[in-house]
């Protein structure tokens, strides 16, 4: 069906007062700053409705109620007042019966209704019936301070970028529904394809601002974002709500910063914590990818700092996952690829490889920076007369086909043999982790023949390096042939 207006603004009166005399008040403000972004999105200019006669001691108009169902969208500007006023919540209960009486309250699983939080309300204040309903915050909480900056120029330029971010994040969104209905309506019973669901976990308010920038980014590639809607913050519930939408996904992605994030009710680990556990679950019953950005930032308390060093080393949490330190651009970059790959056609399983007869060669993956590759001659040399076959990391060609090499043959290989020269102690643990998320990228048997050569230049580091993942060769006094022989026995076929 079509509409007669695109929006309806619900909104309580109070939040329209200018706090400067003379200028327009935030709802009027936000009001036209919609329209403009709205027309310039959609290529034509929205109908949006209000009731600029709004008073609190009117009784609630039988008018506004009779258009409710000729408005495609509502955006209810939550804030204190709103919540108390019969009035609002009264808005919020009719246009929602109105909905349900033509093509219902969601199209592709996006609610109609809109929240524009434009002041911190507790979430159990909002009308029940969009408690659930995610909300786009005009506000910045300074959780040190324990103080609210609304979004607009009164309070600044960067409050006023950040009024503009949001806006737009929210005009996106409309436009995204808006159009989705129009092309219903020309094409009866028609919807648009999506290309499935992708699951965003929750993260610390630090991230909160790169969360969006990807979740932005995927609705605007077409894919649908989970969660769609706010969660219970108490333990029990979170986790079946949690496990039910990551069953529906085809990629889940983790975002983990600085700050722990919030702790539910009934729980000591917070919400990313707790995802990150709950996908891992998921991973291993459904085989569904997962990918970890790391922003780099430091942890802010001692919880955090073990959150992450588990991301890093635990190989329960790591199943089917795979972690990208590096910048938002770059984890975003990845997502697409995974992406990619995911949305192609299957393909027939080939038939399965012979295994190799006894005595054949050893496939041994000599990983390097590659700033050795000079330098890892005479172990390549060793390796190959010893009936073993070298497989060198290549250095040339983007990310995503970089990535994919390392991954393939870390699935394929018989042993790894990390050459550990001019790389840097981050490269070094970057490569280990690696090999704990080996199991993750497909292989068909544990990769537990892994072995560090220690070259030089020699460091205090290099010197006390050593771990129970793999064995250690030193190198540092000369190629150690013997080191080598020795490990050699625990990779050849007999």
């Amino acid at each position: 069906m079509t509409f007669e207006k695109d929006i309806f603004i619900s909104y309580a009166h109070i939040d329209d007062e200018p706090l400067v005399e003379g200028e327009r008040g935030w709802v009027s403000e936000f009001h036209r700053s919609l329209e403009v972004r709205l027309a310039q999105l959609l290529g034509y200019k929205p109908k949006i409705w209000r009731d600029t006669d709004l008073d609190g001691n009117h009784v609630f108009s039988e008018e506004i109620i009779s258009q409710f169902p000729k408005i495609a969208v509502m955006i209810s500007v939550i804030s204190p007042r709103y919540v108390q006023s019969d009035w609002c919540v009264k808005e919020v209960h009719e246009f929602i019966d109105a909905s349900m009486k033509n093509i219902g309250l969601t199209i592709q699983n996006r609610s109609r209704i809109f929240k524009a939080i434009k002041t911190p309300v507790s979430l159990d204040l909002h009308p029940v019936p969009i408690r659930e309903v995610l909300g786009y915050e005009f506000f910045r909480l300074d959780p040190e301070r324990k103080k609210v900056s609304e979004f607009s120029r009164v309070f600044g330029q960067q409050a006023q970028i950040e009024y503009w971010t949001r806006l737009n994040d929210i005009a996106q969104d409309i436009a995204t529904i808006l159009e989705e209905m129009k092309k219903q309506a020309d094409v009866p019973g028609a919807a648009p394809a999506s290309k499935g669901k992708v699951y965003l976990a929750e993260a610390a308010y630090d991230l909160a601002e790169n969360r969006e920038a990807i979740r932005r980014e995927l609705l605007a590639q077409g894919y649908e974002v989970l969660p769609d809607r706010n969660l219970p913050l108490v333990a029990g519930l979170y986790r079946e709500a949690v496990s039910a939408m990551m069953r529906e996904c085809k990629l889940i992605l983790h975002l983990a910063g600085g700050r722990y994030g919030v702790v539910p009710e009934e729980s000591e680990k917070s919400i990313t914590q707790l995802q990150a556990e709950i996908s891992a679950e998921v991973s291993r019953e459904k085989n569904i990818l997962r990918l970890f950005w790391l922003s780099g930032d430091a942890p802010q308390d001692q919880r955090q700092e073990q959150f992450i060093s588990l991301l890093r080393t635990d190989e329960k949490l790591c199943v089917h996952a795979d972690i990208v330190e590096a910048s938002l651009e770059d984890f975003k970059f990845t997502v697409r690829d995974k992406l990619e790959r995911l949305d192609k056609p299957a393909q027939p399983e080939p038939a399965p490889a012979a295994q190799p007869a006894a005595g054949a060669p050893s496939r041994i993956y000599l990983i390097c920076d590659k700033q050795d590759l000079g330098e890892t001659g005479p172990i390549e040399d060793f390796l190959f007369n010893n009936n073993c076959d070298v497989i060198l990391p290549v250095f040339e060609g983007d990310l995503a086909q970089l990535r994919n090499d390392h991954q393939e043959n870390l699935k394929f290989c018989d042993a790894v043999l990390i050459y550990y020269g001019q790389g840097n102690e981050l490269w070094l643990r970057s490569m280990m982790r690696d090999l704990v998320k080996a199991a993750g990228y497909g292989r068909s048997s544990p990769l537990d023949k892994k072995a560090v050569y220690v070259a030089g230049p020699a460091s205090p580091q290099k010197e006390r390096f050593r771990t129970h993942e793999a064995v250690v060769i030193s190198g540092l006094g000369g190629k150690n042939e013997q080191g080598l022989h020795e490990f050699l026995k625990t990779v050849n076929k007999t």
